[in-house]
């Protein structure tokens, strides 16, 4: 299963497409949309151009060959010959099969391409959006320790008053800061690398509507029923076909023969015009080695299709299953948490008459722990939700969709 929440190195951003062309992109349907075009795609099209029949096709005629004898070295027995190798048309065709086979095969590897592109933006924009909601968690309770603190500087002198808990309060300041400290790197790190791809200064992506997880679970459903093979077990199956036409070309790699038109411009002749054919019975191949190379490679394909096929089977098994696993556990988290009911209960102590401030800061950061726990298990789904999304090759099925947002909009 691939990890969601990866450290993405910087150099990545070599990779990604012009940012004189994406200024004005700002959403995440549109970052999403930089994954089509990427500098890594540019070579496949670069080979399809090239992928003309002029530059690829074997021609009608091999050789043309103009010929001249004596056979008694005299005057009168001079003869001319003009002779022509037509091109095989076997190879001829096999050749252009082979060439059909492999323009599909590198449109397949663009594919591929296509969609580790997408998954890396999709990686991206949630390692964003969780950073961005956890350092607000983080804040929250940075500010109801600092307050518990504060109260408690307020009333050193009182009886009640508890070294311990002060020191102990300060010391979960100490934490908190640490661990908004590196939240915030996380964040900024994120960020920088998102707006270099889309070539802005200030990413704004505040009021985007995160897919929630009941979302996710009924749209795997439909995604399971709908599952089709990979892009990568066609890859493999078309490489297999591109070994197997080569090994066609292999054997049809013979001269045909000739055929020879002939002039005597001196004999005594009723015509001065002749001609003459040849044929060639390819009985022995003398590039049988390669015949066989070219076999072995396609042998090799196919095992490795029935392989990746039994791998895909069993992972798309592991991933769905994995993924309800998550929900389920979300679905027991925030059950638990309800059933603790710790937002009444703090509401209630409130509108007592002798409550006490810091109880009620004490049940507020219980409060934020939990709400910090249910965004990590909600991060959780959704990343083996992408993980999921991938392993069915549903990223880049047509029409393209943000799963990312709630709405499930399309990125045109």
């Amino acid at each position: 299963m691939r990890t969601a929440f990866l450290f993405i190195a910087p150099f990545v951003g070599l990779l990604f497409i012009n940012p004189l062309d994406v200024s004005a992109q700002q959403t995440v349907s549109d970052f999403l949309l930089t994954a089509f075009e990427s500098r890594n795609t540019a070579h496949f099209d670069a080979q399809k151009a090239f992928l003309k029949p002029g530059n690829y096709r074997y021609p009608i005629l091999e050789e043309v060959e103009l010929r001249m004898g004596n056979d008694e070295l005299t005057y009168e027995d001079l003869q001319y010959a003009l002779r022509v190798r037509p091109g095989n048309p076997w190879r001829i065709r096999r050749n252009n099969a082979f060439f059909n086979a492999t323009r599909k095969e590198i449109e397949l590897r663009k594919r591929r391409e296509y969609k580790e592109n997408l998954m890396l933006r999709y990686e991206l924009a949630l390692e964003y959006f969780y950073n961005r909601k956890l350092t607000a968690q983080v804040e929250e309770s940075l500010d109801i320790i600092s307050r518990k603190a504060n109260i408690m500087e307020e009333n050193l002198q009182s009886e009640l008053f508890d070294g311990k808990d002060y020191s102990e309060a300060k010391l979960d300041q100490v934490e908190a800061i640490e661990n908004l400290e590196e939240t915030l790197v996380e964040l900024n790190r994120v960020q920088a690398e998102i707006e270099l791809i889309l070539d802005i200064g200030d990413l704004n992506w505040v009021d985007f509507p995160l897919i929630e997880v009941e979302t996710v679970a009924e749209l795997a459903v439909e995604i399971v029923t709908q599952s089709n093979p990979s892009v990568e077990l066609d890859l493999i199956s078309q490489q297999a076909e591109v070994a197997r036409q080569e090994g066609r070309v292999e054997k049809a790699d013979f001269d045909i023969g000739y055929a020879q038109v002939e002039y005597f411009p001196f004999t005594n002749r009723k015509s001065n015009y002749g001609f003459s054919v040849g044929v060639t019975l390819p009985i022995f191949n003398d590039n049988k080695p390669q015949i066989a190379e070219r076999k072995l490679d396609e042998l090799e394909l196919e095992g490795e299709l029935e392989f990746e096929q039994y791998r895909d089977s069993i992972n798309k098994t592991r991933e769905y299953e994995h993924l309800n696993n998550l929900i389920g556990q979300h679905r027991l988290i925030i059950k638990k948490v309800e059933e603790l009911n710790l937002k009444v209960m703090q509401n209630n102590l409130a509108n007592s008459e002798d409550f006490d401030p810091l109880t009620i800061l004490d049940l507020q950061e219980g409060i934020a722990k939990l709400d910090e726990v249910i965004l990590k298990s909600r991060f959780r789904v959704l990343s083996q939700f992408v993980d999921f999304l991938y392993t069915y090759d549903a990223l880049t099925k047509s029409p393209l969709t943000n799963y990312l947002s709630e709405d499930l909009m399309l990125i045109e």
